[in-house]
């Protein structure tokens, strides 16, 4: 921790040389990015703290990192020995970071931070929360004299996504955006998270891991649409397709001076959660631009899915569903023969499975592999040298999820890999129910996130315990396996609308003990329509079996479990044609009816 200590030292040292009594380094980029290049990653080099979301704050005595319910166990050790606090976010009596400056610093003092690194609305409101106080907020990039041996910024090869899988051209992409546009009264909005850029553009690369975009912004207006990116990186024909759908290049790095020169009295809709402070700053400052405050247009248009894309998300799972399938069965051979099986070893596995499948382009992020105690730790990350050895009894849960040109997928099962405690199994089957419980929701339209969540949360929580995240998000087409707006969790305003997707992944984790989510994506659907309005559905997306060893079957309905029966009917439907061999034995032995099972 030595290392964490000196550099968090040189840090206050630059802290004082520019007048600041506090440094924010929050986890993200210049794009508002959940998957952070390495270039970026200063939060993890001045912390050690790995996960993907958290925020750090250095003071001159003393430094926090403020995380989320997912990240509690893993910060708290990665931590141990730093000097860093921990700050467990959503916990009662926890603070914000902005509530925790504002209760410890003084009139006069300085709020410093990259602009870069903080969205809009961030900076906004602690700027209004600080005022009362008297305390300043700076923009201030101390990271890069401090940051050695820093990574270089991504740079990878820019190819087309074809509209055989994206269904729309660019040029009717940037017509859906100006006709919104228009009807919010505005001239034009600047894009600056990547998988908007990347489903504006039909454009993909790898820039981000696990995430086939490249790092680039957009300005669409009435008369034009710029992409700022290098254009060496373009595969060939990605030039003349951008020309031909109506769109100028300009280099990356040319997106401030752009936005400073502006001209003709313009409406720019900007949305304060996705533009980082400083180009916010910029466009708040050039006389010619005119802000109007709202949302993103292009992410509410990517989240509901045209009909080529929602026929490809379908191809998709069925191809992921047989990678999990030849995955499964070569797990379970190797552990009947005593090979010794560790959950790095199942991540190896998963990963090489996808490769063989049409179309894959990798993983949609790194699987997590947890055996026993460690599924507890929501995002828990296997390590070679502390993974565990796989055992043939208690759970294992894997989460994991591959990319596609046809699409993106996101699957969760916990499997039995031997006995396990009547504990595991009724609170497995608890899990089941409430999966179960959000699958065969009917809703009327005009329902929202937050509306349906109670649906599915209310089924583990009627036992007294609940899972501190999210019940579903959204999923991108060949794009983020996190993308909004849509997402099930208490909070979320956004109405449900037909060709959205959405995953169903409730759990139960115990700390010490075990971690359980099954997880299926879905696609909102059409539903009946009668006097009582237009009500909607779930299609089942994701193709593969529910582990039914862990299942008190006395705990389930007649209707859950004919529920259950339907969806191994239909699994073994669409995957049996494409598997062979151990493979399709496998399968068959896996969606056997539970009903028969039982009788």
């Amino acid at each position: 921790m030595q290392k964490i200590q000196d550099r968090i030292a040189a840090l206050r040292e630059q802290m004082n040389q520019n007048g600041l009594s506090a440094y924010i380094i929050p986890s993200s980029d210049p794009h508002m990015g959940e998957y952070v290049p390495d270039f970026w990653q200063a939060r993890k080099y001045f912390s050690g703290f790995t996960g993907s979301a958290g925020t750090l704050a250095v003071l001159s005595g003393r430094c926090g990192l403020w995380t989320d319910g997912r990240y509690f166990i893993q910060a708290e050790r990665q931590l141990a020995g730093s000097g860093i606090e921990l700050f467990r976010m959503g916990v009662g009596g926890v603070p914000t970071y902005p509530e925790f400056l504002l209760e410890t610093l003084q009139k006069g003092d300085t709020v410093g931070f990259d602009g870069r690194m903080l969205s809009a609305s961030d900076v906004e409101s602690m700027k209004d929360k600080f005022a009362a106080k008297g305390i300043q907020v700076r923009s201030a990039d101390l990271i890069t004299p401090l940051w050695k041996n820093r990574p270089l910024p991504p740079a990878t090869e820019v190819y087309l996504h074809g509209e055989e899988y994206a269904g729309l051209s660019c040029a009717q992409k940037l017509e859906q955006v100006r006709t919104g546009l228009k009807k919010e009264g505005a001239d034009g909005q600047i894009y600056s998270k990547l998988e908007c850029v990347a489903w504006l553009c039909n454009l993909r690369a790898s820039d981000i891991e696990y995430n086939p975009m490249a790092v680039s912004y957009a300005a669409v207006f009435q008369d034009s649409a710029v992409l700022f990116i290098d254009s060496s990186r373009f595969q060939p024909g990605v030039s003349a397709y951008l020309e031909h759908n109506g769109v100028t290049v300009r280099p990356y790095n040319e997106i401030e001076p752009y936005l400073e020169k502006i001209d003709g009295q313009k409406t720019v809709r900007v949305d304060p959660d996705c533009i980082n402070y400083e180009l916010f700053h910029i466009l708040k400052e050039n006389p010619s631009c005119r802000i109007q405050k709202g949302s993103d247009l292009v992410i509410s248009l990517k989240a509901v899915k045209n009909r080529t894309e929602r026929e490809n998300f379908r191809i998709a799972h069925i191809r992921d569903g047989c990678a999990m399938a030849e995955f499964c069965t070569d797990l379970e051979k190797r552990l009947e023969q005593g090979e010794t099986v560790t959950e790095c070893t199942v991540c190896d596995l998963l990963r090489d499975a996808r490769t063989h499948q049409t179309h894959n382009k990798g993983e949609s992020f790194a699987t997590i592999a947890a055996y026993e105690e460690n599924a507890a730790m929501m995002h828990y990350s296997p390590k070679q040298e502390t993974c565990k050895t796989l055992q043939k009894r208690g759970l294992l849960l894997i989460d994991s999820g591959g990319q596609y040109l046809e699409g993106t997928t996101d699957i969760t099962r916990t499997f039995a890999l031997g006995p396990v405690t009547e504990e595991e199994k009724r609170h497995y089957t608890w899990v089941l129910k409430a999966h179960i419980a959000l699958a065969s929701a009917v809703f009327l339209e005009g329902t929202t996130g937050g509306g349906i969540d109670m649906v599915c949360r209310g089924q583990i929580q009627k036992h007294g315990i609940d899972y501190r995240c999210g019940t579903g998000h959204g999923v991108g087409m060949f794009g983020g396996v996190h993308e909004g707006p849509q997402s099930i969790r208490p909070k979320n305003d956004v109405v449900l609308k037909s060709g959205m997707n959405i995953t169903n992944e409730p759990g139960i984790y115990e700390e010490g003990k075990h971690g359980i989510r099954t997880e299926n994506l879905m696609l909102v659907t059409d539903g009946m329509e009668n006097e009582y309005g237009r009500f909607l559905r779930f299609e089942i997306l994701t193709c593969f079996p529910i582990d039914t060893a862990p299942i008190l079957p006395e705990l389930l309905t007649k209707d859950e479990i004919s529920w259950l029966d339907e969806y191994h009917s239909r699994v073994y439907h669409l995957l049996s044609p494409l598997l062979g061999g151990e493979t399709l034995e496998w399968l068959k032995r896996k969606t056997r009816p539970l009903n028969r099972q039982v009788s």
